[in-house]
């Protein structure tokens, strides 16, 4: 892919909402990176273009994505170009660039999240042994799994001793584990009352440090018209696999909450201005409670968006591959039809 076909797929807006998830772009705002008290960044030229007229620093995409990132104009280039859709690897580790220890860096972050972050396990590219247990663990066909990790979504760890799947966010810093043998995790720890010990039992387990209202998948690739988001890492892995079943990768992005009571952070919520939208929320109060809090954020944010629910209740999209193959075609070709007419040729 050639670079400038790579700046007309991905605007300055589009990196913020990985990057710096709580800033938003804007002719006027204050930078994303250090301290800024007076507005001095400007983002311009239909978020081609920025400019720091505090230092004088300026540039494009892929000088923004250099800066943030403390990497060479060269790796800057070659990493913009994969984030474009040129190709898929590990996303680099950014230099430290922070503000002071007493205050929090852009985005939500901190300086005590980020050494909670450098503590976690290695994170693994999936084998096709590892693929083919999800895919049985979740009751999914093996293009859940397959094009989560292609998204960089979906990778591997040893978490508290556990061979574990982990979903997350593009920018690593928002990631959610899951046992792979599908038990639970398993926390003791010494009670108020002498002798004792109590229990938590997590199904899934935030990694320390993460910022948890970063969503993760590949919705803030503007070049997909559709934005399908879910909520939690099961219905992650199913929305990519029912993309992939019904032909749609190339117009459906993946957006994903990982908790009903996460907010859409500002950066990812502009990426969803001028595209279509569709919330498939679980069938519960809670599912629905924050299905009508995403959804009114997407309309203020410019989108178009409407709701889709399981017919039972309690159910979410994961659920819709455990019914028989042609109830979970029907099911998901009504969850999907805002995206079949537009989306397919």
């Amino acid at each position: 892919m050639k670079i400038e076909e790579a700046k007309d797929r991905l605007t300055i807006p589009a990196l913020a909402a990985q990057l710096f998830p709580d800033w938003k772009a804007a002719t006027s705002c204050k930078r994303p990176w250090g301290e800024d008290n007076h507005s001095s960044f400007s983002v311009f030229d239909n978020g081609r273009r920025w400019k720091d007229h505090a230092s004088g620093e300026r540039g494009d995409a892929v000088d923004f994505l250099a800066r943030a990132l403390g990497l060479s104009p060269e790796e800057g280039i070659r990493r913009f170009v994969e984030m474009a859709g040129g190709g898929h690897r590990e996303p680099a580790a950014p230099r430290q660039q922070a503000p002071k220890a007493s205050t929090p860096a852009p985005g939500g972050d901190s300086e005590d999240k980020k050494r909670k972050r450098a503590g976690w396990p290695a994170l693994e590219t999936l084998t096709e042994e590892d693929r083919q247990a999800i895919a049985s663990l979740r009751h999914l066909p093996i293009e859940g799994p397959q094009w989560a990790a292609v998204d960089g979504a979906l990778r591997m760890a040893e978490v508290d001793g556990h061979r574990s799947w982990v979903v997350l966010s593009a920018c690593r810093r928002n990631a959610q584990a899951r046992r792979l043998d599908g038990e639970p995790f398993v926390h003791r720890f010494d009670s108020s009352l002498p002798g004792s010990i109590q229990e938590q039992v997590l199904k899934a387990k935030t990694l320390p440090g993460s910022i948890a209202q970063i969503p993760v998948g590949n919705f803030f690739d503007i070049r997909w018209p559709f934005v399908a988001l879910v909520e939690g890492g099961p219905d992650v892995l199913a929305c990519y696999a029912a993309v992939s079943q019904l032909g749609l990768v190339d117009f459906v992005a993946v957006c994903g909450m990982l908790g009903a009571a996460m907010k859409i952070p500002p950066g990812a919520l502009a990426t969803f201005r001028n595209r279509r939208a569709r919330i498939i929320q679980h069938a519960d109060s809670a599912g629905e409670k924050a299905a009508d809090s995403w959804a009114a954020q997407i309309h203020s944010a410019g989108g178009t968006v409407d709701i889709w629910t399981p017919d039972k209740a309690g159910a979410d999209l994961n659920d819709v591959f455990h019914l028989p193959a042609e109830e979970t075609a029907a099911a998901l070709a009504e969850a999907f039809n805002f995206a079949m007419e537009g989306g397919t040729k």
